[in-house]
C-alpha cells in the first residue's frame, strides 16, 4: 500500500488549532504506523512564512506550485479564509486539487472556500457557529446543521468550529485504516474516550 499523501492548506490570519489540531492526529497516526501509511506536508501559495490568527509563525513545506496531487486535502479556517476566496489563482489552484483529491476536508470558515467554489450546492455543511450566514451568503442553497460536529458528504467534509477538525480527522483515519488505528492515535493524543 503506497502512502496516503495529506496536505494542509496554510494563509496569513490562519485559526491555529484549525490546521494544528488534524496535522496532530495524521501526524500521529503517520508515527505509529512508522511513517508507512501517511505523509503529512503543509502547503501555501508561496513557501514564505505564515503568519497565523494570533502572530504564530509557520514555514509551509512547500508551495502550491510544487504540489499537484493529494489524497486529501486539508482547509482550516480563520479570518484568512475571507482573504484566500479572493484570491483568483490560490482558488484555481484549490478548484483544481480538489478534483484530484480523494477527500477535501475543512475546519471551521474554510467552507466558506468550498462555498465559493460551488462544492455546497444543495448539501449539508457545519461550520464555525458565527460563520453560518457567510456561507449562506456565498451558497444560499447549502443547508445549515447547527448541531452538528462534522458532515460527510462524501468527497467533500466540513467540520464546526477549532477542535471539531481533530474530530474529523480521526473520523478520516478511521475511515481510511479502520477503529483499531483511529483508537490507537487517539488514545496516544489522550483525547476523547478512545
Amino acid at each position: 500500500m503506497s502512502k496516503l499523501k495529506v496536505a494542509i492548506l496554510l494563509f496569513d490570519e490562519v485559526e491555529v488549532l484549525d490546521f494544528a489540531g488534524p496535522f496532530e492526529v495524521f501526524s500521529v497516526t503517520s508515527q505509529l504506523s512508522d511513517y508507512q501509511i501517511l505523509e503529512v506536508i503543509t502547503v501555501s501559495k508561496e513557501q514564505k512564512v505564515i503568519r497565523a490568527k494570533n502572530g504564530l509563525k509557520v514555514v509551509p513545506d512547500i508551495s502550491i506550485e510544487a504540489l499537484n496531487q493529494v489524497d486529501i486535502l486539508l482547509i482550516p479556517g480563520g479570518d484568512g479564509s475571507k482573504a484566500v476566496i479572493q484570491d483568483k489563482d490560490l482558488m484555481a489552484w484549490i478548484g483544481a486539487i480538489s478534483q484530484k483529491a480523494q477527500h477535501v476536508l475543512t475546519v471551521c470558515s474554510g467552507a466558506r472556500i468550498l462555498a465559493k467554489l460551488g462544492h455546497l450546492a444543495h448539501q449539508k455543511f457545519t461550520t464555525h457557529h458565527g460563520v453560518f450566514e457567510s456561507i449562506l451568503s456565498l451558497e444560499p442553497t447549502a443547508i445549515p446543521d447547527h448541531s452538528a460536529r462534522f458532515v460527510d458528504n462524501g468527497k467533500f467534509m466540513t467540520s464546526a468550529g477549532v477542535a471539531a477538525g481533530i474530530d474529523l480527522s480521526l473520523y478520516v483515519v478511521e475511515k481510511y485504516f479502520g477503529e483499531a488505528v483511529r483508537r490507537k492515535t487517539a488514545k496516544y493524543m489522550e483525547y476523547g474516550d478512545f
